[in-house]
């Protein structure tokens, strides 16, 4: 009988298993079905580079966790040095790349690391065997390692037998894991073993989806090759014996990414690694023992050996044919690039997979948290294995994307740019429609959403001196006539499309107890009214805004974003598991949404509809069914743009019919269809919350300024003992707006918010304000920074602009033109 069974000993299984040890859980029991450290999985076939920094926030936490935390683990074995602290040098052969690794190094003063920009003779510093004529610059990376991985894994394994936690056994393959009523009972060996447990965590990367399809669960991910050769002994290298630990590893790890390509020393040899090839998907099912195959010479020969032999000179003249060692070896990529953990459907099924060396550490510290408290450090929504929409996890999606990913794996990525592929996968229901009105699409869990429409563009003229100017990488994905949308809706009206609104159902006598338990602001309301709230984790951090209906006094309708709908849906049935007569339904499929606001919003909807539509019978933040057209509509009247409006759900057959009324009734108005790129700046002038930009789990309601959500006084739920202590002790940061002073300045987000030469928070939302006529960035600030006046400096690409912390919100504080 075993606690917990870990399922794979590569690094992340063996780091899962430190990282529970850690935490005190025992009965540990770690099985491979080969050697336990010398796997057949890519930890050990893995060239060893731990690059610390991304573009993505969560990535770089593991990364950069996962870095010091290699460095503090005893060496596994002395016939090797496990982890060399010798940094990354990302080299650009190209200015795009170079000015990628100037925004990178921005990044890094807001995670809380450091990074250093070089030219190609500072590079040459690090490392003399570049060819400084082939490079625009470099950035240094001093976290940065290369380590020995199987010797990683098995230092893991070594510190958790110590403590007394963990039996290691090899030579064990899992076949299947038993469950019984939903809950995990015990593992079936290759040996007809059968092992009880309470837990089981899948930590076998490639070929994990096995598994995950015996416990109703999908992991999409497949398995790719890419290459790595090691060279002879090369003269270059003659000072370096090869007999000599010191001497394995004494210059950093290179990478150069506009050709997918990375180097590393091995003594006297050098290591190259190439994605630079199409891609090779195989699936699980069909991946056999190991995850090393035979190298494809012909994938390599072309342009990945000519820009390895033009970076270092070292290489000219040599046969790659003739290299010792040449291998493809397998790693996993899966739908989105992210890692794939947390809880299965089935009760005590874990997943922690889909990830690299890199992130491993991070990966193994954070799933033995959830699985120990139910919740984590560091915010899981990027990564948790309930994400993924039914579309996602089909065949015919998995190959495709998981190829994108695999050929776009270094491409320089725009903040704002949508998926290349597969496009119109999900179609909204007034498709039509946007495609009349020359709508620019972006994408948003599959469905092609408009991002403007150029039918609006010959309003430009009329308000291009309130629109800044942008160009280049400003410019990208953005259109002035976004600007003209968000100010025709707050002049006159917008038609939005809300299709990605998802709605969940909590039904029955035990509906209120449900939602009440989920929510931290009071929702036993009258049926008709509508609640902002929150819902908090058992620390207080934000696991989500939403906004909460009742309908009746067993009937709640709660509205969350469709790019997290199966997350939620997920955490609303374990939430309202044993609680008696509720039923959680996802209605989403079964309704659609446009919101209509603006000043007009009530003359042109009181011409589509015989309900009374005046504040008196239709007051703020209340909804009621109406007619609208042919259908009934759910009309809430709130608004995410800050006007006058609402938001209006019926069942999509009805779309086009409800979209041509309003349209037909508006236009004379002067109203327009307006897209996302509005929205985001309307909500953001007006000071509403981006739920994953400027909240998530690592922040509470009180840092947020959404403690107004959070009521103390209306009994338990969850997260309410945490949120007391909370509302009790001083804020140490606070989400705030600041405004900059150069009107065409603009940031994306994570850029570092500069108090002199100390980074003191990062951007997490921003847009520019076209009513207040001023650029706006929202983040976090120590609360004696958080005072309206105070100049701090915004770093864009390598340049400051100047910033001063503003009111919140900037447009309408009084909030007159929603509740007029």
């Amino acid at each position: 009988m075993a606690r917990v069974i870990i399922i794979g000993s590569g690094i992340v299984g063996s780091s899962a298993a430190f990282h529970l040890a850690q935490l005190g859980w025992d009965d540990l029991l770690l099985v491979d079905r080969g050697d336990p450290v010398h796997n057949l999985g890519s930890t050990s076939h893995a060239p060893g580079g731990v690059v610390a920094l991304s573009h993505n926030k969560l990535l770089t936490q593991m990364a950069l966790y996962s870095s010091r935390l290699y460095r503090q683990l005893p060496d596994y074995a002395n016939n090797r040095r496990m982890v060399n602290p010798v940094g990354t040098l990302e080299v650009a052969i190209s200015q795009d790349r170079f000015n990628d690794l100037v925004r990178l190094q921005g990044e890094a003063l807001s995670f809380g690391t450091q990074a250093e920009l070089m030219t190609p003779s500072e590079a040459l510093v690090k490392l003399p065997y570049l060819d400084p004529a082939a490079l625009v610059g470099a950035l240094f990376v001093p976290e940065g390692l290369i380590v020995a991985p199987a010797h990683l894994a098995g230092a893991f394994q070594k510190a958790a037998k110590e403590s007394g936690h963990l039996e290691v056994r090899g030579d064990t393959e899992v076949i299947e894991v038993e469950t019984a009523d939903g809950q995990v009972r015990a593992v079936i060996t290759q040996d007809h073993e059968r092992i009880e447990c309470d837990h089981v965590l899948i930590a076998t990367n490639i070929w994990s989806p096995l598994l995950g399809d015996q416990l109703q669960s999908s992991f999409p991910l497949l398995a790719y090759e890419h290459q790595y050769l090691i060279s002879p002994s090369l003269p270059e290298l003659d000072q370096f014996d090869a007999n000599r630990l010191e001497d394995e590893i004494i210059y950093p790890s290179v990478r150069e990414l506009d050709t997918y390509l990375y180097f590393r020393q091995h003594w006297n040899t050098f290591g190259i690694g190439s994605y630079h090839h199409r891609p090779r998907p195989i699936w699980p099912a069909d991946l056999g023992p190991s995850a090393i195959h035979g190298f494809t010479p012909q994938d390599f020969d072309g342009e990945p050996w000519e820009k390895t032999q033009r970076l270092f000179p070292m290489f000219r003249g040599t046969d790659f044919n003739a290299y010792p060692h040449r291998i493809n070896g397998l790693f996993a990529f899966s739908v989105d690039g992210m890692p794939i953990m947390g809880p299965t459907a089935i009760k005590g099924a874990w997943v922690a997979t889909a990830s690299w060396l890199t992130h491993a550490g991070g990966v193994g510290k954070s799933v033995a948290e959830w699985m120990a408290a139910g919740e984590t450090e560091w915010d899981m929504r990027q990564v948790d294995v309930n994400r993924f929409h039914p579309f996602q996890t089909t065949p015919r999606f998995i190959e495709r994307v998981c190829n994108k990913n695999y050929a776009e794996i270094y491409d320089i990525i725009h903040p704002r740019e949508p998926i290349s592929e597969p496009r119109n996968v999900r179609l909204s229901p007034f498709h039509a429609r946007h495609i009349e009105n020359e709508a620019v699409f972006t994408t948003f869990a599959g469905l092609e959403l408009p991002n403007w429409f150029e039918c609006n563009g010959a309003l430009v003229p009329q308000y291009e001196d309130r629109i800044p100017r942008r160009r280049g990488w400003a410019a990208v994905h953005w259109s002035p006539i976004q600007g003209v949308e968000h100010l025709r809706t707050r002049e006159i009206g917008g038609l939005f499309d809300l299709t990605g609104l998802s709605i969940i159902e909590v039904s029955g006598s035990g509906a209120l107890s449900l939602v009440d338990r989920l929510c931290s602001n009071k929702v036993d309301v009258c049926p008709g009214r509508v609640v902002y709230t929150t819902w908090l984790t058992a620390r207080g951090g934000v696991r989500r805004d939403l906004a909460v209906a009742r309908l009746a006094l067993d009937r709640f309708w709660m509205f969350v974003g469709e790019g997290t709908r199966p997350r939620d849906v997920d955490w609303v049935r374990r939430m309202g598991s044993g609680l008696g007569d509720v039923a959680v339904t996802d209605l989403s499929d079964g309704f659609t949404a446009l919101g209509l606001w603006g000043p007009v919003a009530r003359t042109v909807l009181e011409r589509c509809t015989k309900a009374d539509l005046s504040n008196e019978t239709f007051p703020y933040f209340t909804a009621q069914w109406i007619d609208v057209g042919y259908t009934k509509a759910l009309a809430v009247r709130i608004s995410y743009a800050g006007e006058l409006g609402w938001e209006l759900h019926f069942p999509p057959e009805f779309a086009l019919g409800v979209w041509d009324l309003l349209w037909e009734t508006g236009s004379g108005e002067g109203i327009v269809p307006a897209g996302f790129g509005a929205f985001d700046s309307l909500r953001l002038e007006k000071g509403y919350r981006g739920w994953g930009t400027d909240v998530y789990t690592e922040y509470n309601p009180y840092e947020a300024g959404l403690g107004w959500t959070v009521k103390l006084d209306k009994g338990s739920f969850l997260g309410a003992e945490a949120a007391r202590a909370l509302a009790n002790t001083p804020l140490k940061k606070r989400l705030s707006c600041l405004t900059l002073a150069d009107r065409e300045a603009i940031a994306f987000g994570y850029e570092p918010i500069m108090d002199g030469d100390e980074c003191v928070g990062h951007v997490t939302s921003a847009n520019f304000g076209y009513s207040v006529g001023k650029p706006i960035v929202y983040g976090y600030l120590p609360t004696s920074l958080a005072v309206e006046g105070t100049r701090l400096e915004i770093i864009y690409f390598g340049e400051r602009f100047e910033a001063r912390v503003a009111a919140d919100p900037l447009f309408d504080p009084k909030m007159l033109r929603m509740k007029g």
